[in-house]
């Protein structure tokens, strides 16, 4: 399970966000070139058909965690979620995925694959020119010839850190969109279960929660 990210403590709708993202990654090998290549509704067309999969358990859980509400406010919070879901949700996964998906294809490298040992042979002496120009620097108390093997292999393994700090990144932005969707989330529930407010008031307003909910879940001004 993807871990949970640092903006809330709260597992909103029994962890249906997170859960729903690992699904996301388990099937997101079977992106193709051509989605990849896409942009807008073809990729989110791939993982909202994932989604609604999903959406009679979503139902069960609104309906197990909501059972005070009754009829037209359970349906009005379960539009909510599901604008939240694939007007917010979905777009923000499917923007890092496509732009992650491709890089882990091709380990991470800069350079095709026919390149990959080209490349890590190229940081390898990129780091032994590195470790002479330390060297030879006058205000660098390094003087030692040894020094340039430590710079050798970093440059050699270069593209496994590159690795590490794309996959820890990834891992992280997608923390972050479970994170503030279940914080919508957490505050549509305090509004429904201290309002009560009826699907008939609450319909109009999904958009505008909607459009607002995306900001804060993107980051965006």
């Amino acid at each position: 399970m993807l871990a949970r990210g640092p903006s809330t403590s709260v597992r909103a709708l029994d962890g249906f966000v997170d859960s729903l993202l690992q699904t996301f990654e388990n099937c997101r090998p079977g992106l193709n070139d051509r989605l990849l290549g896409a942009r807008g509704e073809e990729p989110e067309a791939f993982f909202t058909s994932l989604y609604e999969k999903e959406i009679p358990r979503l139902k069960d859980v609104i309906r197990h965690e909501e059972s005070l509400l009754d009829a037209p406010a359970w349906e009005a919070y379960y539009r909510q979620v599901d604008d939240l879901i694939r007007k917010v949700v979905i777009p923000a996964y499917v923007r890092l995925a496509v732009r992650f998906t491709p890089r882990e294809r091709n380990g991470f490298y800069l350079a095709p694959e026919p390149f990959h040992g080209l490349e890590r042979f190229g940081w390898a002496v990129a780091g032994v020119v590195v470790g002479a120009l330390v060297i030879l620097a006058p205000f660098i108390p390094l003087w030692s010839k040894e020094w340039i093997i430590p710079f050798m292999l970093g440059g050699l393994v270069f593209p496994n850190i590159r690795r590490f700090l794309m996959v820890h990144q990834y891992e992280g932005e997608l923390n972050r969109v479970v994170a503030r969707a279940d914080d919508e989330i957490a505050r549509i529930d305090s509004h429904y279960l201290t309002a009560g407010e009826p699907a008939s008031l609450a319909a109009p307003g999904t958009a505008a929660r909607a459009a607002q909910a995306q900001k804060t879940l993107t980051g965006s001004s």
